[in-house]
């Protein structure tokens, strides 16, 4: 071996020694993102519920008046020694210091007393608050998900299937492996679910090519399915044909709200029928209540006049007929999608699910359809129960109870359309009276139009949020009704008990929990004006699909105040149903300032306001007649069948009861 070579033995042994190293004792460097994003969604989470506690757990204004005593004590004592020299001519006396030194001290010893005894008591105020706000947040996700269960398991058949499926195609982050699932679920054809699968997979690699590669081949395979389904399910069939197209949730967008659905609960409330809310009214509150909670806020675009008394009080006389004529639209359908809820719910009925997108003319078929049935059955196991068919009482019992809620929800909603009619003709009154007071106006100069000075019209932006201490005082009042005994005895019992009364139970709670966060969030948001309705109905929702049950309360709060900052606020809508609003009712005249101003600001299109502002030039010189103002018309619902009565009279008799005894 030469030299050479030994000298190069070291370097090759040490280079043997570094790769034969054994792979157990390898330091292999740890990841620890997923541990490092948990660990800051508990940190900001934890002083997000830090934050709202402070705001309601503050110092009382006793302690904190003694706090300035103490500090001003040696500022009294040395100005009382200042003010007797001035004021006498001489030093205070030792009678005199013993005074302000005493009071000094006494004053001193209060405050620290009192301080000592804040610490004590109020550190444990805001450790019992902190405590009822983490439930609050941790509990209502977690409800959510439970209401969504008990919404598919209220249904039956393919109805829950498809249930089930759209509530998967909502989620921002569905798998593939999901999506392929959900389209299973909707067209029961593998080969077409496959297909929209691997769509969704090009999707999120951005491969669009491909995408309208494979639109243009399995189209017209494709969409004879979806327009069958689309007959059952719209909302559903929307949903799949934009995965169909290569589109997805997005958490910008959030998720749409349903119509009306705080008037349905406020309903109940007022009614003290609970019938007359749905179990996805109660999602919806649960949405809403978690959304303010983490921090959303909804705006909302108003109007109003201010200028002469004579036409202000037109104007406000307008206003409030278009607001009741509104509300009276809404709460026909609210109405009529409760019925058709509530059919949905029952088993044994024609309707499988509530279908929500269908016209109203076809719920309305549909829910007759359903009651007739009902009455038949129900005069059938009449008759069986007289001759002395006995096991069919409970049925009978059953099914009369079921159709004698239908036919009191049939009449409110026939009653609701009825008053669609009043206020439409009550609203006519208005706008003639507007017409006639406005035109004198303008005969005289003053014509009306957006000014941005103190008269005239203005539009005003709101916000609907609460601040930390309305969200604390809202999960102070909810937590009450969290930890009430029938509330634990549901959590404790909704297992192992047959599925109609789980229903029974889980809905009713549900349906509670509802109006207590309504009422709870009332007097913070106002919810039972009609401006508030409409502001929220028309945004959507944040998309709290993310959340899961497992997670802790500071990591639902910092996803939570998330995902709401996620949504874009989109005032265009609100803005251009305004300025329709002016032009059309209240014959305001779009100036380019003011389309500036709407485009600008509000995100307007300007080619819809520049039509707008065209719909005077268009009635030049014409007298505009008495239109109709009905956004549709009312369907045809007409008074109850008087076979269902008849269905309950043999029903009452065959049980044995009396005509005007309840069960």
């Amino acid at each position: 071996m030469s030299p050479a070579d030994g000298c190069r033995l070291p370097r090759l042994m040490l280079m043997k020694a570094t790769v034969l190293v054994p792979i157990p004792f390898r330091r292999r460097g740890k990841d620890t993102s997923h541990e490092t994003s948990q660990v800051r969604l508990e940190r900001e989470g934890r002083d997000e519920i830090d934050r709202i506690t402070r705001a309601v757990e503050k110092v009382p204004w006793s302690v904190s008046l003694l706090q300035i005593l103490w500090t001003a004590g040696p500022v009294t004592l040395l100005g009382a020694w200042g003010g007797y020299l001035l004021g006498y001519g001489r030093a205070p006396t030792a009678d005199n210091y013993i005074f302000f030194i005493s009071y000094t001290v006494i004053t001193g010893a209060t405050g620290i007393i009192a301080n000592l005894v804040h610490q004590f008591t109020g550190a444990r105020h805001a450790e019992k608050t902190t405590a009822k706000i983490e439930r609050v947040i941790k509990a209502l996700p977690d409800l959510l998900l439970t209401t969504r269960d008990l919404i598919v398991e209220s249904l039956e058949g393919d109805a829950r299937r498809r249930e089930a499926a759209a509530m998967l195609l909502r989620k921002q982050d569905l798998s593939p492996e999901g999506v392929e699932l959900a389209a299973l679920e909707l067209l029961d054809d593998r080969d077409s679910a496959r297909i929209i699968s691997q769509i969704d997979i090009y999707r999120r690699v951005g491969l669009h090519a491909r995408i309208r590669d494979m639109i243009a081949l399995y189209g017209e395979t494709l969409e004879p399915q979806f327009q069958e389904l689309a007959a059952l399910a719209p909302e559903a069939t929307d949903l799949l044909r934009a995965r169909f197209t290569g589109q997805a949730p997005a958490l910008q967008h959030g998720v749409s709200r349903d119509d009306n659905f705080i008037e349905r609960v406020l309903a109940a409330i007022e009614q003290d029928d609970e019938l007359l809310m749905t179990l996805q009214d109660v999602e919806e509150m649960l949405i809403l209540a978690f959304e303010l909670i983490s921090g959303r806020q909804i705006p909302m675009l108003t109007f109003e006049y201010k200028g002469r008394w004579k036409l202000a009080q037109a104007f406000d006389a307008l206003e409030q007929a278009r607001a009741r004529h509104r509300i009276a639209q809404a709460t026909g359908l609210s109405r009529l999608k409760a019925l058709m809820a509530y059919l949905a719910e029952q088993s044994g009925t024609l309707v499988e699910d509530s279908a929500s997108g269908l016209r109203a003319e076809v719920l309305v078929e549909r829910s007759r359809n359903a009651m007739d049935a009902l009455a038949e059955q129900i005069q059938h196991l009449a008759k069986a129960v007289r001759s002395g068919q006995s096991q069919h009482r409970r049925a009978l019992d059953h099914k009369a109870e079921l159709l004698a809620n239908a036919v009191r929800l049939h009449k409110q909603v026939s009653e609701a359309y009825e008053q669609v009619g009043r206020h439409h003709a009550q609203l006519l009154k208005m706008v003639e009276r507007w017409e006639r007071i406005s035109h004198a106006q303008d005969s005289d100069g003053a014509r009306l139009q957006l000014s941005p000075g103190r008269r005239g019209l203005r539009i005003r932006e709101h916000v609907i949020e609460l601040d930390d201490e309305a969200k604390a005082k809202v999960c102070k009042r909810l937590v009450k009704h969290l930890g009430s005994s029938e509330f634990d005895q549901h959590r404790r019992t909704t297992l192992g008990i047959e599925r109609e009364r789980r229903l029974s139970i889980g809905g009713g709670v549900s349906k509670r929990l509802a109006v207590e966060i309504a009422l709870a969030l009332e007097p913070h948001t106002h919810l039972s004006r009609p401006a508030v309705q409409r502001a929220i109905n028309s945004t959507n929702a944040a998309d709290f699909g993310q959340l899961e049950p497992n997670l802790s309360a500071a990591a639902k709060a910092a996803m939570g105040a998330a995902m709401v900052k996620e949504i874009e606020v989109d005032l265009s809508r609100p803005a251009e149903q305004l300025a329709l609003a002016l032009v059309r009712h209240y014959h305001v005249e779009l100036e380019p300032e003011a389309i500036d101003f709407l485009v600008q600001h509000y995100g307007a299109r300007e080619a819809t306001l520049t039509m707008l502002s065209n719909y005077h030039a268009s009635h030049a010189g014409t007298d505009t007649p008495n239109i109709s103002y009905l956004s549709q018309r009312p369907p045809m619902v007409g008074k109850p069948h008087r076979d269902w009565y008849r269905a309950l009279v043999k029903a009452r008799r065959a049980l044995g009861l009396k005509g005007g005894e309840r069960r």
